[in-house]
């Protein structure tokens, strides 16, 4: 059922792609000249991916002036107001931020100040700057896969002194540009990978049950739960399978782009108060109490948890094979509650006569709520498989299990100040059941005194590794022009002498211009006359299509390993011209790759070729 009214909007641009921070001279390009502060963390400065983000705008129009890295796990209100200071005193007019959600977070927070003035809690709250009010541009870089906030407009920022969290929720926080590149989460330690894995897959499953969802709060919340579930272990067991990390990087993504439009939930607002009071980290603080959460509110929410566990890969084979054996029986008419599912049983009998179809259409007709009993069984199989990933991700991480060993040492002493920071949490207005304080004390009390053993994970639990960290891509493959024409022009010399190739492009009638840049070079395919033409340098007739490209790019293509399609969009490669004649080319250039790698063998230069 639809809701009465929803909104959804997404005005920032999200680019992703693997090694994207190398070339985003394309993405900035439309902030023209900045002088930019870089917020960060000192583990990101030693560990390497700011040096790589440093590196990736030296070739763009924007400076950055200042650094501000000494953000803490859990940012503060002192953090934000010195980043603040540092900001203005360089006269900063951008923001780059990039880390997890508490370097991001104070990027947030700190432009309002930098805009606005004024004290930090004078801007504690919702939506307290005017429609029309503008902050100052930013971009965000997640390194990792946990809190969505470069798509969110919410912040949270810790008050150590009153042991609580300010929230800050504000239309402005939203980025300008969110670039998602998995290369920059590879060093991200087992442990965190595991807990913030967990916390977006929280987001997504509180997105799907949260009081203000809609169909596209559904739908992504969705796709994220089942990234995250199929990539969260192989991201921890093969840290440098990056298709592992995209997709832990995009199920975060996709998973904060939904509740930023349903919000979240109890279990949020009891991992913020267990973060304020115990400062236990917040992705912990979800993966430990998210299990009790989603059984405290599975009845008034059964069909969505039932959804969530599919997502997640659960299956009934027990049940199944049950339900099989009592129609095989012919024991229809005293299906009881151990029955399989009702699309399962109607499997079996469409194969079977009519007579037999007849018959069990007619007993399922009266057992409508087999379907039901079985929905909410897997419901409950959902929960027991958060438990079950939780002690798998222990074992591959050694992630605690509980609140115990995850750092409260005083017997649970502020359990009451837990709770009542817990009620008062704005994430508690949005969970579809009505919170009760016995309640969270109950979960909390779980959370700490549960004694679950870790789960080994053997390679049937993990995917096939899909990518693993590769070498530095190629770069200058061509020293010079004079190279670049002595190996393209005599390879699309071998392309017009191949017969199959040579013939199919004669066929197309098509006059193409390739331009190159560095080293610079032009080589025309002209096949608009008797012969088909390999032209270097100037061409005296008018191309149909003209593509621009780098060098490089033209190298890596002719491997097979370069996206035409994605590059135009990217804006790696341009066109002029009739674009789609050129696209249409592509199955007629196919062979092409493997006769690359031997041609540059052939010609001694096969320590170019890209395995």
């Amino acid at each position: 059922m639809l809701p009465e009214y929803f909104e959804f909007t997404l005005p920032s641009k999200v680019v992703y792609g693997i090694g994207i921070l190398n070339n985003i001279a394309n993405a900035v390009r439309p902030f023209g000249q900045r002088k930019a502060i870089l917020v960060t963390d000192e583990i990101l400065v030693k560990a390497g991916p700011v040096d790589k983000v440093k590196k990736g705008f030296e070739s763009t129009d924007i400076e950055i002036v200042c650094m501000y890295d000494k953000v803490p796990p859990n940012s503060t209100i002192r953090t934000v107001e010195e980043c603040a200071s540092l900001a203005k005193t360089h006269e900063c007019d951008m923001i780059i931020a990039i880390g997890g959600g508490s370097v991001i977070d104070t990027a947030k927070v700190a432009n309002i100040i930098i805009v606005k003035g004024g004290k930090l809690e004078d801007h504690m709250g919702a939506y307290l700057l005017d429609s029309n009010d503008e902050l100052l541009p930013t971009i965000f870089i997640p390194t990792t896969a946990g809190t969505g906030s470069e798509v969110t407009k919410v912040a949270v920022i810790a008050d150590p002194d009153n042991d609580v969290k300010l929230p800050f929720a504000e239309e402005q926080f939203l980025p300008k540009l969110a670039i998602l590149d998995p290369e920059v989460t590879v060093s991200m330690p087992g442990k965190l990978t595991a807990a913030t894995g967990m916390d977006a897959m929280t987001h997504a499953i509180e997105a799907y049950v949260d009081k203000e969802r809609s169909p596209a709060s559904d739908a992504l919340a969705l796709h994220a739960i089942r990234l995250i579930s199929d990539s969260i272990l192989q991201a921890c067991a093969h840290p440098e399978d990056l298709q592992a990390r995209g997709a832990m990087l995009t199920g975060s993504f996709l998973a904060g782009v939904a509740f930023s439009h349903s919000m979240v939930g109890m279990a949020h607002g009891i991992s913020h108060a267990l973060g304020g009071v115990y400062h236990i980290p917040h992705g912990l603080a979800n993966a430990l109490v998210l299990p009790e959460v989603m059984a405290y509110n599975l009845e008034c929410e059964t069909e969505r948890f039932a959804d969530i566990a599919l997502a997640m890969g659960v299956t009934f084979p027990q049940l199944i094979n049950e339900g099989r054996s009592v129609l095989k029986s012919g024991s229809l008419a005293s299906v009881t509650k151990k029955s399989e599912a009702a699309n399962m049983v109607r499997e079996w009998f469409g194969s079977k006569s009519f007579k037999v179809r007849s018959a069990a259409a007619n007993a399922l007709g009266n057992l409508g709520f087999i379907d039901q009993w079985l929905r909410k069984q897997a419901a409950w199989a959902g929960v027991e498989k958060i438990r079950t990933l939780n002690r798998q991700l222990s074992y591959l991480t050694k992630m605690p299990l509980n609140l115990r060993d995850a750092g409260i040492d005083d017997g649970l002493a502020k359990l009451d100040q837990v709770a009542t920071t817990a009620m008062e949490d704005g994430s508690m207005l949005y969970n579809p059941r009505e919170p009760e304080r016995d309640a969270v004390i109950k979960i909390v009390r779980r959370a700490y005194d549960a004694k679950p053993a870790p789960l080994p994970v053997s390679e049937e639990d993990l995917r096939p590794s899909a990518g693993k960290l590769a070498g530095k891509e190629m770069k200058d493959v061509f020293k010079d022009t004079e190279m670049l024409y002595s190996v393209l022009t005599e390879f699309y010399e071998q392309l017009r002498d191949d017969p199959g190739i040579g013939a199919a492009l004669k066929k197309t009638g098509l006059c193409i211009q390739f331009v190159y840049r560095n080293p610079d070079g032009v080589i025309t395919i002209d096949a608009t006359g008797d012969d088909l033409g390999i032209i270097k340098g100037e061409f005296d007739g008018s191309p149909e299509v003209t593509m621009t490209m780098n060098a490089d790019f033209a190298h890596k293509f002719w491997h097979g390993k370069a996206n035409l399609v994605s590059a135009l969009t990217r804006r790696q490669v341009s066109a002029k011209g009739n674009v789609p004649k050129t696209v249409k080319l592509l199955p007629i250039l196919k062979p092409a790759y493997e006769l690359y790698p031997r041609f540059l063998r052939e010609k001694g230069l096969g320590h170019l070729v890209i395995s």
